[in-house]
């Protein structure tokens, strides 16, 4: 009985302890190979993301920009290692810089095949081209261009394509990612409209509403919408079925989640502008063993500083050095002649109006269409000798890639405006007259070149009152009428006109250059009627607006006045009726009495000592 015993604590001992075992087994999970949970398989997508990079394709440690043979190296580190990896971009990418608009955005497609650009959105400025170029610029980067909205007249789409569909397989199992694009309607008005004749914009969500629950249909797991729209958040809160949205025109770092109308979360994300930062996205996708699938998402952005960490990829540094070379040829390009030389002396287009001035406002007129236009100073880098024109003659003179826009402003505000502007070039005389640089003011690039209308200006006026008159075709302008007015996107925003900044823009339009090199293109006429107007005449409140006296203005005296009109009888007039009280005017006397000489008459002819009597009565 006591063997047995001490066999049961033996059995007992062996029990619990295989017990302590499998229950350690059964809280620990189970994992798969590849680290994922039982039946469960995790994607890891990286996705590198751009927006409005507006050609700023080379590395430029002043204003920040990354390049793109860096923005590559970014890539493929980024990228490397991973499961599935996207490079999508949000539109205005294929213009704004010289190196662009010298070949019409060839220059910049070529970057984008060579850094592996995979599907595009369009912004407004991609049209700047035409609409046919654009198809061609997508075929040269080997990019997919996606706005399923924008349609042909007979409703078919315009790109050759709605979608992306990605395919990746892992462990047996296919994750599949569809991608689409959609640009604001808004967008067709911020183009010239020649650009996009013929083609129809429609609205944003509800194509997107379409378009994603047609991937959805297809079998997509994940739905990433490619976007170039006003208010990103605003669209992605309307639209179920979108996992993620990568948005451009707005210019802003954005990372944030929305709720959709079912209740579901999206993702928004932009990634600020001039390829000042890219957006590197971490896409973590588990699949279940019922084939449903949850994203989780994270993102980082790189900004200049953090992105010297990457190194830049050679074959795309060599790419852009071709087109560099390439683009000297492109510079010589003859596009027109002056007849005169174009003054655009840095220190003359801040003191007064120049000839230079007088073109560019001109040229902006002419392809907008607009009432007034303003050219700042500062955007006036270079003069334009007499004779033959050249591309590079203009890009010297508007190298910033700036472009035009056009605002409602009152009659009023233009005053305003052009006030604000006469105390800038007050003290940029000042400035000029001491000849100490230092003596500029920091807003001495402020000063306006203006175009459209006729200002004339008395600077002995006190602030706020210089502006004597501003004429436009004639006309004296309405302080309540609004009037449209060009200038370029910089000025747009310039904190020297807050009239300005804050109205709304009513359109967008090319580079500052295109227009310029537009604008010679009609003809050495077209130049020389430009060059010669007078838009600003500095005069006299006396001459503009003479006083209305309440008596007529008394001529100068001449070197030897008139006997007949004595100045001593003129002064006499001018002083009593000056001082408003109601007086006779009193001839000048002579040296004898006329009443005295009637009474001596009388008195010959009464010859009566009564009359005598009342004589020298009267005397007294």
């Amino acid at each position: 009985m006591k063997k047995l015993k001490k066999q049961w604590n033996k059995v007992t001992v062996l029990l619990l302890t295989f017990g302590i075992v499998f229950g350690l087994f059964g809280v620990m999970p189970v994992q798969a190979q590849d680290g994922t949970a039982s039946g469960s398989t995790i994607f890891d997508v990286k996705i590198v993301h751009t927006n409005d990079i507006h050609a700023r394709v080379e590395e430029d440690d002043y204003n920040q920009v990354i390049g793109m043979d860096r923005l590559s190296g970014i890539a493929q580190t980024f990228t490397e290692g991973a499961d599935g990896s996207l490079m999508l971009d949000s539109g205005d990418t294929f213009h704004g810089q010289p190196i662009a608009t010298l070949v019409k955005g060839e220059s910049v497609a070529k970057l984008m095949k060579a850094c592996g650009y995979d599907a595009m959105t369009t912004g407004n400025h991609d049209w700047s081209y035409d609409k046919d170029r654009l198809k061609e610029l997508g075929g040269i980067a080997n990019v997919k261009i996606l706005s399923g909205n924008i349609k042909n007249a007979d409703g078919t789409s315009f790109f050759d394509t709605d979608e992306l569909v990605k395919e990746i397989t892992k462990n047996g199992k296919t994750l599949k990612i569809g991608v689409f694009g959609v640009s604001d309607p808004e967008m067709k008005n911020k183009t010239t409209p020649s650009n996009v004749e013929g083609l129809d914009f429609q609205d944003a969500v509800a194509y997107a509403k379409r378009e994603a629950a047609t991937l959805k249909a297809e079998g997509c797991d994940v739905v990433i919408a490619l976007s170039h729209t006003l208010d990103p958040k605003n669209v992605a809160a309307q639209v179920d079925g979108v996992d993620l949205w990568l948005c451009g025109h707005e210019h802003i770092e954005l990372s944030e989640s929305v709720t959709t109308p079912d209740g579901s979360k999206t993702y928004v994300s932009e990634s600020g502008h001039y390829l000042n930062s890219v957006g590197l996205i971490d896409l973590t996708c588990i699949m279940d063993e019922d084939g449903s699938v949850h994203v989780d998402y994270e993102k980082t952005s790189v900004d200049y500083e953090a992105a010297q960490n990457y190194p830049k990829d050679a074959s795309v540094t060599d790419v852009l050095d071709t087109i560099k070379a390439e683009n000297e040829t492109a510079l010589n390009r003859v596009i027109g002649t002056s007849p005169v030389e174009l003054d655009g002396v840095w220190e003359h287009i801040r003191i007064g109006q120049t000839n230079l001035g007088n073109v560019i406002t001109d040229a902006y007129l002419l392809a907008t269409g607009a009432d007034i236009a303003f050219e700042n100073a500062g955007g006036i880098r270079a003069s334009i000798a007499a004779g033959t024109v050249t591309y590079g003659d203009v890009i010297n003179v508007s190298p910033y890639g700036n472009y035009v826009v056009t605002k409602k402003l009152t009659g009023a505000q233009i005053k305003e405006m052009l006030e604000s502007s006469l105390t800038i070039q007050k003290n940029c005389i000042v400035a000029n007259d001491s000849g100490e640089w230092d003596a500029w003011p920091n807003d001495s690039g402020s000063y306006l070149q203006v175009g459209g209308i006729v200002v004339r200006f008395d600077p002995a006026q006190p602030a706020g009152a210089r502006v004597l008159s501003v004429q436009k075709d004639g006309q004296e302008l309405d302080d309540t009428k609004e009037y449209t007015v060009a200038v370029n996107n910089y000025l747009a925003g310039s904190d020297s006109y807050p009239q300005l900044a804050d109205a709304a823009e009513v359109g967008e339009y090319s580079c500052c250059e295109e227009l310029l090199i537009q604008f010679f293109e009609q003809g050495s006429d077209a130049v020389t009627a430009s060059a010669a107007k007078q838009n600003m005449i500095q005069t006299t409140k006396e001459t503009v607006e003479p006083e209305q006296p309440s008596v007529p203005v008394t001529p100068s005296v001449p070197e030897q006045p008139s006997k007949e009109q004595p100045e001593a009888a003129k002064t006499e007039v001018k002083k009593e009726q000056a001082s408003g009280t109601k007086t006779s005017v009193k001839s000048p006397k002579t040296a004898d009495s006329n009443e005295l000489f009637c009474w001596m008459i009388l008195l010959l002819l009464s010859g009566g000592a009564g009359s005598i009597c009342l004589v020298q009565g009267n005397k007294r």
